[in-house]
């Protein structure tokens, strides 16, 4: 454990010690057992200290929030170790075999000054790619190279060291990669001696490697390792220590673990002691490859061999790169052949041991660590949870139940009609309620919401209120839009979690209630505990609950929040997984059979289910709304209209209404730019239809004038028109809610009248000429003010933008109808908002 790691849990432990009268001395902290549930708060330092120098992918984001396992994975092979396309197409199948064991690869570089932890696809790509702009110039990012690899903003490759310093101050505990470094031969006299060794003896986790290159000086490696303190432990039914290509270089580890549960075992071990130690694990070359490997033995023997006749042995840190040079030539490329096999090979062992040692911390979570040290001794399916199947059963009318299930076997709809018997009180019959005008796709969540009339202390409990209310965006969305209309007119498609019951124990089927799931082997799930108050707080704002997705052996969505005297949220933590166990096949069979006036999306789901929602709803010219709900889930939005752009420039926009605050917009507006540039063609045809739009002189000269209104200089220094306008080929409407300074609408619509008039100097209204893309359309920008209200009157702020979202979407569509002018029907919107400002429920 490393002194900054050390000293900020201490700074907790002394509080607590405080608390009971007496103060802990810096070795009394260092002795103290700190236990392994700790993603979450090793999440929350790990961002504390790297601050906005750090870049989270989604995947790991939620892996590192859920304690997923995770295997971290370096980047200097991509930039350094391999040439391309062999890098990008390695790294690529690290990261899917990975993911097929159970764990989530966290792959770390360093790009133009961020360190990511996680690439995306593109990343991946440019970053193997040498003639792309990101990794022209990069270099190797060792532990000493953090520092002006960042304040220089360059991109690197990170090495063991670097990866491991960045992986650990995560609380990621697993790393693979291909081999370690080591000491360099003749280093008794160059003292070249690989970091990776260092590293290895301060940062605490576990390295799966092949070994050290048979390059180096294998027995020093040894040696420098055991004067480190690190555990070398070899993988298998041999104890040897393998040399990369071959199984055994001679020496022997110290100790050997036979499989994952054994090595599983070690690093829990390991991590566990009072100070934490790391484990390096030696694993060998599989067997199949062993011979090939061999005879690269013979030619890297051949290569030393060469070294020391040339003399080049005793040039120091030009021997290695001169040894691998000549590796390469001597074997034609089998040498890159067997790297790639070595490196999936530890990937696939890695991986798994990282599920077995995510297992033992889990269920040291729920019993403490001796069971979990037990965990890995139980009799084999012992700890196995049973795994019931959901059966594609449909209840019969006499047992009380009225919706369809799903055909196949992973979900079901819960039924919504009211009986004697039925537990949760739900909305009228499914054939009773009218087809849906507006779809609602997204998360359906319960709140806990914390609040203090005193000053929040960290590490210590405040006297407060916890309130509970219904939440979740797609679910706020809904509720605020069915204010609106007529009844039953939103349906809200979300999902929630199931538990077994025993209700089959005490009752016969016809007396089973309606709104639970019948399972293989006579079992019955029924709503979890917070499912079961979501649902009775769906029915109690009116909602219908026929659109509710039964997840087996999930968890209900449930977001916790803390917020300040003022009501500004200061932490939360948000269990929203299971909405993104919706499917894109089930999502398109809802939109078409439904056929809804509009469908309103969050990006909680999915990549391909919005990709889904986007691509149907165009087919069926279904106008679309999307809430980006939060930074982190914009690229899910990002990628789908990227890849639905039209190529024709008449055609509708991939998504007709979009809502971002300033910060989801600035993400997306940087997000669509550089992935356009990286493709000529998104890149000529995104440019192509703005240029079609012929904003010149005269629209220059009224958003000159707009801008120049009183108090509005905010909206020229944040480049807000702009990013819009540069954003128009994929989204035809957007709706930038501004907090404070209300809201600012722009358009390309052929109804401008409807959006009321620039007389005010509250707007823009601007004919586009061009009859032959665009005719009789408009581009029109308007400003709303923020609802009156006094700072003391707010109550709560988590909400509010999604009750303006659901305002506006009931103005969308009821305005159609009623020829309502939008200046009202948004005036409604924002008086909903001004109602949950003054409610501790998200929709007031």
């Amino acid at each position: 454990m490393s002194l900054l790691t050390r000293g900020l849990l201490g700074a907790g432990v002394r509080a607590r010690a405080r608390a009971r009268g007496k103060e802990l001395s810096v070795n009394q902290l260092s002795q103290l057992n700190i236990s392994g549930k700790r993603s979450v708060y090793d999440l929350t330092r790990g961002k504390q200290l790297w601050g906005d120098r750090l870049i989270l992918s989604e995947e790991v984001h939620d892996a590192l929030s859920t304690s997923k396992p995770i295997v971290a994975l370096e980047s200097a092979i991509i930039t350094h170790g391999m040439p391309h396309p062999t890098n990008y197409s390695t790294a690529n199948s690290l990261e899917k075999i990975i993911r097929s064991k159970g764990s989530i690869p966290a792959t770390i570089a360093l790009i133009n000054g961020k360190v990511h932890v996680g690439l995306t696809e593109s990343e991946l790509i440019q970053l193997s790619d040498p003639q792309s702009k990101i990794s022209q110039g990069a270099v190797k990012v060792s532990r000493r190279d953090l520092g002006p690899v960042i304040s220089l903003e360059k991109t690197g490759g990170t090495t063991v060291a670097g990866t491991m310093y960045v992986a650990e101050s995560l609380g990621i505990k697993v790393f693979v990669t291909g081999g370690i470094g080591g000491v360099h031969r003749g280093a008794e006299s160059t003292m070249d001696i690989s970091a990776d060794l260092l590293e290895l003896g301060r940062t605490p986790m576990a390295v799966f490697c092949a070994g050290a290159k048979s390059i180096l000086d294998i027995p020093r490696t040894l040696e420098v390792l055991e004067t480190q303190g690190v555990c070398v432990a070899s993988y298998g039914d041999k104890q040897d220590f393998p040399a990369f290509y071959t199984p055994s270089s001679g020496c022997q580890s110290p100790w050997r673990v036979g499989d994952a549960d054994a090595a599983a075992r070690l690093i829990y071990t390991q991590l566990s002691l009072p100070i934490k130690l790391a484990t390096l694990l030696g694993v060998p070359i599989p067997s199949e490859h062993a011979e090939a490997g061999a005879e690269v033995q013979k030619s890297v023997e051949q290569a030393v061999r060469e070294s020391v006749e040339l003399g080049i042995d005793k040039r120091g840190k030009e021997v290695t790169p001169w040894l691998l040079k000549r590796v390469g030539e001597l074997t034609g490329g089998k040498a890159l052949g067997l790297n790639v096999n070595l490196i999936e090979n530890n990937a696939r062992i890695g991986a798994e041991v990282a599920v077995k040692l995510s297992e033992m911390y889990k269920l040291e979570a729920e019993n403490g660590k001796g069971d979990a040290l037990r965990y890995l001794y139980s009799p084999p399916n012992s700890h196995s949870p049973h795994k019931a199947t959901i059966a594609s059963t449909q209840l019969s009318q006499a047992q009380n139940t009225s919706s369809p299930t799903t055909t196949g076997t992973q979900e079901t709809i819960i039924p919504t009609q009211s009986s004697k018997s039925t537990v949760i009180p739900t909305p009228t019959s499914e054939f009773t309620l009218p087809r849906p005008t507006v779809l609602v796709f997204g998360s359906a969540a319960i709140d806990l919401t914390s609040t203090s009339p005193h000053t929040l202390e960290p590490r210590t409990t405040t006297p407060g209120t916890v309130f509970v209310s219904p939440g979740g965006v797609g679910r706020n969305i809904a509720e605020a839009a069915q204010n609106l209309l007529p009844d039953h007119a939103v349906q809200l498609i979300s999902a929630f979690g199931t538990n077994p019951s025993d209700i089959a124990s005490s009752h016969h089927h016809d007396q089973i209630p309606s709104n639970t799931l019948i399972t293989s082997g006579e079992n019955v799930e029924e709503p979890d505990s917070f499912g079961k108050l979501l649902m009775l707080e769906l029915a109690a704002a009116g909602l219908r609950t026929d659109g509710l997705v039964g997840k087996s052996g999930k968890s209900t969505a449930v977001c916790s929040l803390t917020l300040e005297k003022n009501g500004d949220l200061v932490a939360g933590v948000a269990d929203m997984g299971i909405v993104e166990t919706l499917s894109p096949d089930s999502i398109e069979e809802i939109i078409r059979e439904r056929l809804p006036r509009m469908v309103v999306f969050d990006c909680n789901l999915t990549e391909n289910v919005i990709r889904a929602i986007l691509k149907t709803c165009g087919e069926l010219s279904i106008p679309t709304f999307c809430d980006p709900t939060s930074l982190p889930k914009i690229p899910r939005l990002s990628s789908s209209l990227l890849s639905l752009l039209p190529s024709s420039l008449s055609d509708p926009r991939p998504l007709t209404n979009i809502s971002p605050n300033i910060l989801e917009l600035d993400h997306l507006y940087n997000l669509i730019g550089t992935l356009s540039e990286r493709s000529d063609e998104l890149e000529s045809r995104s440019w192509e239809y703005i240029n079609s739009l012929n904003l010149g002189y005269d629209w220059r000269g009224k958003l000159e004038s707009f801008l120049n209104g009183e108090g509005r200089e905010w909206i020229r220094e944040k480049g807000i028109v702009p990013k819009m306008i540069r954003l128009l080929p994929f989204i035809s409407s957007f709706w930038l809610k501004v907090s404070s300074k209300g809201l600012i609408h722009l358009e390309l619509t052929s109804s401008p009248s409807s959006t009321g008039s620039e007389g005010k100097g509250d707007g823009i209204i601007y004919k586009i000429d061009n009859a032959k893309y665009h005719p009789e359309k408009h581009l029109v920008l308007k400003h709303y003010p923020p609802p009156d209200i006094d700072q003391d009157e707010i109550v709560s702020t988590t909400g509010a933008g999604d009750t303006l979202v659901g305002g506006l979407v009931a103005g969308l569509v009821d305005g159609q109808s009623t020829s309502t002018p939008q200046d009202v029907w948004v005036g409604e919107a924002l008086q909903g908002v001004k109602r949950s400002l003054k409610s501790r429920r998200a929709v007031g």
